[in-house]
């Protein structure tokens, strides 16, 4: 009788959670895309819209995790900042960059640099501050190639120089194409099957998108959070409907702070009336485009006063 031979498992190793994938951060716009469009998706919807593998998509949701982009709830992902749907590669670019700069384990390395360390003894230093033991370098390694290719580890460079930079962009539009126009479109997920229809009506009228969903976290400053795209745009829309109004967002969000920022930074506020509910009242003297009947109508007088 032949004896079986024992056969002994492998542990699988178990990756640290602080692991930053390698990817190819050029994938990692069209998992943006994805969940900028989609309701709630999960990995395997995104993955499918997206038109790439799905263990792609889960290292760069792993990775848009990490730098904040979006978050997880359940099995489903939405978007944390606002982001250009169909906009330019900068301006996508533009969005990740932000994220980088505003990452603490970045804010150290830049720190670390800027005191004369080497980027490999900064990025060690800067893990510690974090609380990331143990350093395992490669893991971190994906991270600052990224934060390399889009100019994220200057020294004394802080979000507020990147708000600048959109700034200067939307002058420069302005200078060189003056009817082109870019709205800031801001609404409840749950107005999302109307989100998409105008924003496809929107940029096929050559009016840039940015998209983002009414969602508040304790601590979030709202305009903190929007101020990039909001400086590259020329109009605030805010999507008025029975569920907007019920939000926390309106109660809580929509503000005299929030319209201060708005004003400063040279920005028209736009209401759309979606339905029977009534404006909030802080913006109930603005003029709005009124869908609550008519969506070719609405249509037609939002796209007049976009290109006034």
């Amino acid at each position: 009788m032949v004896a079986k031979k024992k056969t002994t498992k492998k542990k699988a190793t178990k990756k640290s959670p602080h692991r930053f994938e390698p990817a190819k951060i050029d994938s990692l716009f069209v998992v943006l895309d994805a969940i900028a469009w989609l309701d709630m998706p999960g990995s395997g919807e995104i993955a499918q819209f997206a038109g790439i593998d799905p263990r792609t998509a889960g290292k760069l949701l792993k990775n848009a995790r990490q730098l904040e982009l979006v978050e997880q709830i359940g099995e489903k992902y939405s978007l944390v900042l606002p982001y250009p749907y169909k906009g330019s590669a900068e301006q996508k670019e533009a969005v990740v960059r932000e994220a980088l700069v505003r990452m603490p384990l970045l804010t150290g390395v830049r720190q670390f640099t800027g005191l004369g360390d080497s980027l490999e003894d900064a990025l060690r230093k800067s893990a510690t501050v974090a609380g990331i033991t143990p350093y395992i370098e490669g893991d971190l390694l994906p991270l600052v190639e990224w934060a390399k290719k889009l100019d994220a580890l200057r020294p004394r460079m802080v979000p507020e120089e990147l708000v600048e930079n959109a700034e200067a962009a939307k002058a420069e539009r302005h200078r060189t194409d003056a009817s082109r126009r870019v709205a800031f479109l801001s609404h409840s997920s749950h107005d999302k099957p109307f989100i998409r229809q105008l924003a496809a009506d929107l940029i096929a009228n050559e009016v840039g998108v940015w998209l983002d969903e009414q969602r508040i976290h304790v601590g979030d400053s709202i305009p903190d959070r929007i101020a990039q795209g909001l400086a590259e745009s020329d109009y605030y829309l805010i999507a008025v409907s029975e569920a907007s109004t019920a939000s926390e967002w309106v109660k809580k969000e929509l503000n005299n702070a929030l319209l201060k920022e708005i004003e400063r930074r040279h920005v028209s506020v736009l209401p759309l009336k979606l339905d029977d509910s009534s404006m909030p009242e802080i913006i109930s003297d603005k003029k709005y485009a009124d869908f609550s009947k008519s969506y070719k109508a609405g249509l037609k007088d939002l796209i007049d006063a976009l290109k006034a």
